[in-house]
């Protein structure tokens, strides 16, 4: 998994934008910018003990490589993404 420049921009740290990534509990596809990579927002926890979730974008090229645009605690335009029992 690659990181942007921008993914840096709130200070969320690689370790904690992966773990949110790789143990999400929501995502939603995000419109094309483009054509050959697919985006999307996933929300996760940054670290197993946390009461807080973060939002992380991420895109997949057509040849399967991953990277990480965006990373930040969760806004409440991804907050419907956490589940009940956790918001």
């Amino acid at each position: 998994m690659r990181f942007t420049p921008s993914a840096y921009r709130h200070g969320i740290s690689e370790e904690d934008a992966k773990h949110a990534v790789l143990h999400s509990v929501g995502r939603v596809e995000l419109a094309a910018r483009y054509p050959s990579i697919k985006s999307f927002m996933m929300v996760g926890k940054p670290h197993p003990q946390a009461r807080h979730y973060l939002e992380v974008g991420v895109g997949m090229s057509a040849q399967g490589e991953f990277y990480i645009f965006h990373a930040m605690e969760v806004t409440d335009l991804y907050r419907h993404l956490i589940p009940r029992e956790d918001s």
